[in-house]
């Protein structure tokens, strides 16, 4: 057991050693142009690009979020929601296009196959939903599964037949790069939803949703495309193949369960259960099938170790500049994680987030408090007679009943169809006419709906500080954003004093070390 840990503690290092060290320009130039250059032979390389392309998708993203909480620049908002689901996703799919051993695929094919069957399956998705209108949520959730999943699979085998792809582990790659390409758009999906509207960006739900996001992506559409991908390759006659429709159905069936409409606490188990069955699948496929490519070659899966002698690398100008620079880049992504984890914290600033899980109490927030009646199912009545009408021409086109009831005069404006006996009056708004603070004002009706189109709550809009609210996906709870103008930063509050003081010390840290190294590189032989 010691001799395992040892050796298992000695390739972690290693790992990390050939992760973080300097990578010479040829070693990038491989790296982007294999497979367009080069199509032959195998390399053994640890994957080290897939950090460093982590690594500053989280950096930028950081600084975006930054950008809009202190300047509410709305001009910011949607690069940060293209940033966020983009963080996790693409890394991801990089690290596994590392890991192929062969030359004779191009990370180019890999984008293009993630734009373009992504849009496909994205295309073909929509005008199945289109054509299979459904109400129950269970139904909702077997026609999202069972058509998307469908539509992914399509989009991969077009692509693995158009590029004739015999190979598992290729097949695997670009089936997760369809897979990608659909999640990105999803994620950014959800992201731009859960962050309320373009007139403002609710940055604690950009982060959440970001994560929730970018960390199932690890097990949700890419490694299920991914499954239908290495099946298609690796089946002589991949149409008669009963492992080709087990993976599709096996794929349809998890994205079932993670879809499913249980209660918070069962969706939670259902979502542990999606993930293990996933990484029980893909894990041992990758592994495996990578293992077979090698094997195919004739060569020694063993990793190509950078074998340099480090007491004489110390001895080179680049191993210190390498070192400052990587002090520098590590600094960096700290900043950008505790600027990320600041983000997630609501602090009341010009805009300002408040969170309801109870329905009467949103209401009576968006209503300053008034009991109001939302009878928005009222008929029109003949008897009453007609506070206002609109005309076009001799055609009554709508007409306007007010209604008193207590101290309040409710509006109920109706659109006319028809002429006469057999016309029918439609609802079109409800209003309500308030004293307060010594004017009158007419307050109009709104309703709210969750992501499933579903009516959240209908209430009367009389508070003229909100920019915008966002449901929930489960729809428990609603977030309003509150506008201040009148807020002013004071940067002299706790939380500014210990966000700057961090950023600042880590910075210091970061350059006083990237220094040092620099003064030793200097003495050095270049």
């Amino acid at each position: 057991m010691s001799n395992l840990l040892k050796a298992a503690s000695s390739q972690i290092i290693c790992f990390f050693k050939q992760t973080f060290r300097r990578h010479t320009g040829v070693e990038y130039s491989e790296f982007l142009t294999r497979g367009v250059r080069r199509r032959d032979g195998i390399q053994r390389a640890y994957p080290w690009f897939y950090i460093r392309l982590f690594a500053a998708c989280i950096i930028i993203f950081a600084v975006y979020l930054l950008i809009v909480r202190f300047t509410s620049n709305v001009l910011y908002v949607p690069v940060t929601v293209i940033l966020g689901a983009i963080a996790f996703g693409i890394p991801f799919l990089v690290l596994m296009y590392e890991i192929y051993p062969r030359r004779d695929l191009s990370l180019l094919s890999v984008f293009i196959t993630l734009l373009i069957g992504g849009t496909g399956s994205h295309v073909l998705a929509q005008i199945a939903f289109a054509l299979l209108p459904v109400q129950s949520e269970w139904l909702l959730a077997l026609r999202t599964a069972g058509v998307e999943e469908l539509a992914k699979a399509i989009a991969v085998i077009i692509t693995l037949a158009v590029l004739k792809v015999k190979q598992p582990l290729v097949g695997f790659i670009l089936g997760a790069a369809v897979g990608c390409g659909f999640s990105l758009v999803e994620d950014a999906g959800y992201i731009f939803l859960g962050s309320n509207d373009l007139t403002y960006l609710n940055i604690s739900s950009v982060v959440s949703v970001t994560f929730e996001r970018g960390v199932s992506a690890f097990c949700t559409h890419t490694v299920w495309s991914a499954a239908v991908g290495w099946a298609f390759a690796s089946a002589r006659r991949p149409f008669l193949s009963l492992r080709l429709y087990l993976c599709l159905v096996g794929a349809a069936a998890v994205h079932l369960l993670w879809d499913a409409p249980f209660s918070y606490g069962w969706h939670i188990f259902a979502v542990v259960v999606c993930v293990a069955i996933t990484a029980a699948y893909g894990i041992p496929t990758l592994a495996i099938t990578r293992m077979n490519t090698f094997r195919a070659a004739g060569v020694s899966p063993t990793p190509q170790f950078f074998r340099a002698d480090e007491q004489s690398l110390r001895r080179d100008k680049l191993y210190y500049t390498h070192a400052g620079h990587l002090c520098l880049t590590v600094g960096a992504f700290i900043m950008a994680v505790i600027a990320i984890i600041y983000c997630t914290f609501p602090f009341r600033e010009t805009y300002y987030p408040h969170t309801f899980t109870d329905k009467r109490e949103f209401i009576s927030f968006m209503q300053c408090g008034y009991e109001l009646s939302d009878d928005f199912t009222r008929g029109y009545d003949p008897a009453l007679g007609n506070y206002e009408e609109q005309s076009t021409g001799n055609t009554l086109t709508s007409v306007t009943q007010r209604v008193e009831e207590g101290e309040y005069f409710y509006y109920y404006e109706y659109t006319v169809a028809g002429s006469g006996e057999s016309a029918v009056y439609l609802l079109n708004t409800v209003s309500v006419e308030l004293r307060i603070n010594g004017v009158s004002s007419r307050y109009f009706m709104e309703t709210a709906y969750d992501m499933s189109g579903r009516l959240y709550a209908s209430y009367f809009h009389i508070r003229s500080d909100i920019s915008g609210y966002n449901i929930s996906a489960d729809g428990n709870e609603i977030t309003v954003i509150e506008y201040n103008p009148l807020f002013e930063f004071d940067y002299s509050q706790p939380q500014y004093v210990a966000l700057f003081g961090s950023l600042g010390s880590l910075a210091a840290i970061s350059l006083g070390l990237y220094a040092m190294f620099y003064v030793k590189s200097l003495k050095k032989r270049g």
